[in-house]
């Protein structure tokens, strides 16, 4: 009898215990999926057209651009990829079979919006930056605090235009055109990268329809000649 109770109670007191895990895993998985969806939401919000491609002031959109990538950021902590928060946030669907590849396609807003989180996110993560609450803290606010990790621990990186605003302007307020770069970098002048770089934008600015084609023109004149000048340079 004695032998029957205990095993009655072992088994009980193991079923509560595995009830208990199972409770405890359910909180948490929707406790974290519904941190995910608070995230994606914010993130919806600064990637929206109206938002992402005219800010009021070059003030408020680097601090846009500041606190998506720190959303992008604080998503990947708690499980949710860049990649996947980005298109949530677009209301791009997930592919999961061959035959998926007939949905809609990303516009081509929507690829320059991805385009530019995917690599600020990445030059984030570059620069040494980690996804700790302080950081994060900031990020939300709008600001880059000082990297806390790695050769450059202690400076603080900032948002530059990719094309100069003077080419164009209003161009300081697209968050399309902004990057965050290792500090200093401000003072350096254009490289051949540099300005490759901002040929392609200024052709998906256009092709966005954010600036008209009498601008990409006359953008690409004065890169080009950039570009002229450099080689003049390496020639000397």
């Amino acid at each position: 009898m004695e032998q029957i109770n205990l095993r009655y109670i072992l088994t009980r007191a193991i079923t509560v215990i595995l009830v208990i895990v199972v409770a405890l895993y359910a909180f948490g998985y929707l406790k974290k999926r519904g941190q995910q969806k608070e995230i994606v939401s914010e993130l919806k919000s600064l990637c929206s057209e109206s938002s992402f491609f005219g800010q009021f002031s070059a003030a408020d959109a680097e601090k846009s651009l500041i606190r998506a990538v720190g959303l992008v950021a604080e998503a990947q902590k708690i499980g949710l990829e860049p990649e996947k928060a980005i298109d949530r946030c677009l209301g791009i669907d997930e592919k999961y079979f061959a035959m998926d590849d007939a949905q809609d396609q990303p516009t081509v807003r929507q690829r320059l919006i991805k385009k530019t989180l995917r690599s600020n996110y990445e030059n984030f993560r570059k620069l040494g930056y980690e996804s700790d609450f302080h950081t994060l803290e900031s990020m939300r606010k709008g600001e880059l605090p000082p990297i806390r990790t790695g050769p450059r621990t202690g400076k603080r990186a900032n948002v530059r235009p990719i094309i100069d605003p003077a080419l164009s302007p209003g161009l300081d307020t697209v968050l399309a055109n902004l990057e965050i770069r290792p500090a200093g970098s401000e003072k350096t002048e254009m490289t051949d990268v540099d300005i490759a770089v901002a040929k392609a934008l200024v052709v998906d600015l256009a092709n966005a329809d954010v600036i008209e084609g009498i601008a990409k023109a006359r953008i690409l004149k004065v890169l080009a000649e950039k570009a002229a000048g450099q080689d003049t340079l390496d020639g000397l």
